[in-house]
């Protein structure tokens, strides 16, 4: 893992993005993710990338790219202080409280918790919830908490380009709960 190249890269595919094709009315997403293993940072960037080329997104608010002071959570900053925590928490909540809606990244083997945790402040914000369940979720079942919590899902990144986030509708968890 690699935050500081993760953050670049991220920042060099929004330099990239056509707003000329959003719709208008187009929706600003918070997009919770994990990237504290090379599938999450995967999953991140293509997420990032998929949600970028849709034109019902407007903006995507990515928490990596707005961590306190500039520093996020990783090798640079392995054991972050008080103030760091507190204050990126409060604008991660902040960030959420300021989106049309979350899309929650999931890897089925190694499920985020802090993205879990994002996914119940929406809910309970009212904030309607697209997650994608990536992997085998047969043989590493979702949580019931997070597979009920969502509004609606998806299992893979791809399908984020194409999905309509002006007409989110509900559907069923296929996979295993635990």
């Amino acid at each position: 893992m690699n935050e500081t190249k993760l953050i670049a890269d991220l920042e060099e595919i929004n330099r990239h993005v056509d707003n000329d094709k959003k719709l208008p009315g187009a929706k600003n997403i918070y997009l919770a993710a994990g990237w504290f293993s090379d599938t999450q940072e995967l999953l991140l960037k293509d997420a990032f990338i998929q949600l970028s080329a849709n034109p019902t997104i407007a903006h995507i608010h990515v928490p990596l790219l707005h961590q306190y002071g500039g520093m996020a959570l990783g090798d640079a900053n392995s054991e972050p202080d008080f103030e760091w925590g507190a204050m990126t928490y409060k604008a991660d909540i902040k960030a959420i409280d300021n989106s049309d809606l979350t899309v929650a990244i999931f890897e089925a083997e190694d499920a985020d918790t802090g993205t879990a945790m994002e996914l119940g402040y929406s809910v309970a914000s009212n904030t309607p919830v697209v997650s994608v369940f990536s992997g085998n979720i047969d043989q590493h079942p979702i949580n019931l908490m997070l597979s009920f919590g969502t509004d609606a899902h998806v299992t893979s990144t791809a399908e984020l380009a194409n999905y309509d986030f002006f007409d989110i509708t509900p559907n069923k968890y296929m996979g295993k709960l635990i």
